[in-house]
């Protein structure tokens, strides 16, 4: 047993040492510069391949990181003035075993196949890249990369062909210069990785080693030299569209339909730099969000899905001052229009969007790394509709002018990976004299060794009207990244006047916050493990004015991945003390208390390469001082029909019993604030269903379905006194049935892609939405969803086109 526990030390060790020598070893490839490309069909068997050079030897990243991959792999690299060409060979000894289900692009994480990717880092910086996958059935996918985030909405234009043959498979790319950014240095150095995934043996090997103790891979990236006299054409193309619409709203009951155009264009300025902009956008296809019932005192985030917004931003996600759901969003004053009704008025129509008319985008990166964004948009005035229900006399309110949004970046790459940014918003409503500014840096700094960190983000916001509000937050934060045991100290502040929600996202202000995290990973396999992280961590809050204690948390989390892939977790949360919620009151001021408790969740996921996969996990929380409690589970069983069809349902199911909440406030008769909170019970019920059918690799189908329920029923009602606590029951017949809520959102996407040429795509798109909220409580599931049909729906048929037109490619044919 003892020379067993020996030798097992030793070939760790031994691990650790080889991984540490190749890790200081960066590969390097000096690649030829040739007259013209070779012919995109996957097959490699032009003559320009013959002596190009050849980055061999991989080295696997996952699961076994450090040792030699179960099979070879070869690349070869040219470029010329237009673009740079890769030609990968998979080389496999049972061809028919390579796995190549079909899917949709971009949808690299769930697409059960082999993969061959590359990533570039052109200005080889360790921080920046991007990066272009294939798939052995031909799928495209590609992801801009800054720092530790990803864009993976961002869409370039390139080409790829694959072939299967007795050997393995093989694969052809051609990134041209259009889709990167690059200095105007005469000769240089590129950084990159060549990466391919082995699916039967979920395996991952590249070029370069990467070492799974270092957190990234951009700064464990290989090189590329001998790039140089680059003479590239100039970048510019245009994407025009037209979409045509059927509409019908019950409450009309009768269809409507509309016509739009517009453009996309982009402009190379030069090598580094690229302008973007929309005219006359159209995202009425975008896909429906996933609505929920807010009775928080927090705004719901919801996700960014138009594609202009989502794609090429990297850089202005710097300082996190920028949310884009800002821009052509809900109007600022969108309720005001309420509280200027007579009583014989009411409205008829107010808009829950703001136009937009254009955005801009700018950005690149000099040959100095010095990254510079500028972003511009426009929204139209918005008015809600009055009418007067005597004389039928129709009038308008204004719930927000024309407003100008832009923003500014700066971002400087330092050595060691390390980074300064420099970020300024600015939103003008220039009919009611406001402007609302909020400048932002953030920085990382690495140890040479990439294995220690200082980072931190520091923010200003200003609102200029009449007077002038100022705001400030900070974060600092101290970080081992690399290695078994990591750390992070952070400490991080909110002023009780910092808002920078006219172009960004916080849930709330006020706020001052220490924690501490520290995780133990093992990456090697072991035993029946491939991978075993743990973490714990400690989390102290208060109020940043006045420093008022409000919450003490312990968490803890593991995760673990057996060899034949499937995973377990589990998460502990516990809150020792008594805790103090200042939002929940929605009165500056007051406090609710909150008693302690203990949360604790647990899931499982099986192998996604199996026919059928599914997703479990169970959620269980406790108050430790009186009967609140409540609990989750959510089941999502997965199944491929075969390598074109798949299917996914979801279910959730969520109750939480004997919770507080707002329910009103009013001042009494001696002009004192009262705050009446409610006991509540809610049940939550989710229904998703999710399904694509791939026709090849440029059409598919895809269908999804989403029903959520939520219901709130009020048990009882209390006053909230000043130190928090609340006062006996002051009557459930105070209040009544007229605070409980049942809320439903049944939506429906149906899309039909065609990608008929490089950039350019057919769609046709049917979407249909139910919305219901009233007091009245249903129980049974059935009557819900039948009372949910019943009730008014949006239809909305649409066909949309899109044609990429690149001036090289039109001065060529």
């Amino acid at each position: 047993m003892r020379k067993k526990f020996f030798l097992g030390i030793c070939i760790l060790l031994g691990i650790n040492t080889i991984a540490y020598s190749l890790n200081n070893n960066k590969q390097t490839i000096e690649i030829k510069k040739v007259a013209q490309g070779p012919k995109i069909d996957g097959i490699l068997d032009d003559d320009i391949w013959v002596n190009a050079p050849v980055a061999k030897d991989f080295i696997q990243f996952e699961p076994y990181n450090g040792y030699a991959p179960s099979l070879p792999t070869e690349v070869k690299i040219l470029y010329d003035n237009h673009a740079i060409y890769f030609g990968a060979i998979m080389y496999d000894n049972h061809p028919d075993s390579i796995i190549k289900d079909l899917g949709v692009r971009d949808d690299y994480t769930s697409l059960n196949s082999d993969l061959f990717t590359v990533y570039i880092n052109t200005f080889n910086d360790g921080v920046n890249a991007s990066e272009f996958m294939v798939s052995a059935s031909g799928i495209q996918s590609d992801v801009k990369h800054n720092g530790n985030s990803e864009d993976r909405n961002w869409d370039a234009v390139w080409e790829s062909k694959v072939n299967i043959t007795e050997k393995g498979w093989m694969v052809e790319m051609m990134i041209p210069y259009s889709a990167l950014r690059f200095s105007q240095k005469e000769n240089q150095t590129w950084g990159v990785h060549f990466m391919r995934h082995i699916r039967r043996y979920r395996e991952w090997s590249s070029w370069n080693f990467i070492d799974n103790q270092i957190q990234g891979k951009i700064n464990q990236m290989g090189e590329m030299s001998g790039i140089k006299d680059i003479e590239p054409p100039l970048r510019l193309s245009v994407t025009p569209y037209v979409s045509a619409y059927l509409e019908k709203n019950d409450e009309i009951d009768k269809w409507g339909n509309n016509f739009n155009a517009g453009m996309d264009l982009k402009w190379g300025i030069n090598q580094s730099f690229t302008l973007d902009m929309i005219l006359i956008p159209d995202f009425g296809q975008v896909q429906s969000d996933d609505e929920i019932l807010n009775i928080s005192p927090y705004e719901v985030q919801y996700d960014e899905k138009r594609q202009f917004f989502t794609e090429g931003t990297e850089l202005f996600s710097k300082g996190n001052i920028f949310y884009s759901r800002r821009i052509g969003g809900k109007p600022k004053n969108a309720y005001d229009v309420y509280d200027h009704l007579d009583s014989n008025q009411v409205v008829a129509s107010n808009p829950l969007e703001t136009n937009l008319i254009n955005a801009t985008k700018i950005s690149g990166r000099t040959k100095g790394g010095l990254g510079i964004g500028f972003f511009n948009a426009m929204t139209g005035a918005v008015e809600a509709e009055i009418k007067d229900t005597i004389s039928e006399e129709v009038s308008h309110y204004r719930t927000q002018g024309f407003t100008n949004y832009n923003m500014i970046v700066l971002d400087q790459t330092l050595k060691n990976n390390s980074f300064i940014s420099l970020a300024n918003t600015n939103v003008l409503h220039a009919e009611e004299n406001y402007n609302a500014n909020v400048t932002a840096t953030e920085f990382r700094i690495m140890n040479k060794e990439n294995s220690y960190q200082i980072a931190g983000s520091g923010a200003v916001s200003q609102h200029y009207t009449d007077s002038t509000t100022l705001g400030h937050k900070y974060n600092i934060e101290v970080a081992k990244i690399s290695g078994r045991f990591m750390f992070e100290l952070q400490h991080f502040i909110e002023s009780d006047t910092y808002d920078p929600n006219d172009m960004g996202y916080i849930q709330q202000n006020n706020e001052a916050t220490w924690d501490a995290e520290f995780q133990y990973n093992i990456k090697e396999p072991f035993w029946r493990l491939l991978e075993w992280n743990n973490e714990i961590s400690f989390y102290y809050t208060s109020l940043y004015k006045p420093r008022e204690y409000s919450s003490f948390n312990i968490n803890a989390r593991i995760h673990a991945t057996f060899r034949n892939h499937l995973s377990v977790g589990f998460y502990g949360e516990v809150k020792p003390f008594k805790r103090y919620d200042f939002f929940e009151p929605r009165v500056d001021g007051w406090k609710l208390e909150l008693p302690r408790n203990m949360y604790f969740q647990s899931w499982i996921s099986t192998d996604y390469r199996k026919k059928f996969a599914i997703d479990l996990s169970g959620d269980y929380w406790k108050s430790m001082d009186d009967n609140q409690w409540g609990y989750d589970y959510s089941i999502q069983p997965r199944v491929r029909m075969n390598d074109k069809w798949i299917l996914v349902y979801g279910v959730s199911f969520e109750n939480n019993f004997n919770t507080y909440g707002y329910v009103d406030n009013y001042a009494d008769n001696t002009g004192n604030d009262v705050i009446v909170m409610g006991n509540r019970d809610r049940t939550t019920l989710v229904n998703t269903f999710n399904s694509s059918y791939i026709f090849s690799n440029k059409a598919s189908l895809s269908f999804r379905m989403r029903h959520y329920w939520s219901r709130v029923e009020y048990t009882d009602f209390h006053q909230l006194l000043s130190d928090g606590a609340l006062s006996p029951s002051i009557g459930y017949d105070s209040y009544s049935t007229s605070e409980n809520l049942n809320y439903n959102a049944f939506t429906i996407d149906m899309k039909y892609l065609w990608r008929f040429a490089p950039g350019s795509e057919l769609s046709l798109v049917w979407k249909n939405a139910i919305y219901t909220n009233d007091n009245n409580l249903v129980n049974s599931f059935v009557d819900n969803l039948e009372n949910t049909f019943a009730a008014s729906q949006i239809n909305s048929i649409s066909l949309k086109i899109l044609y990429y037109l690149d001036y090289q490619y039109l001065m060529k044919n």
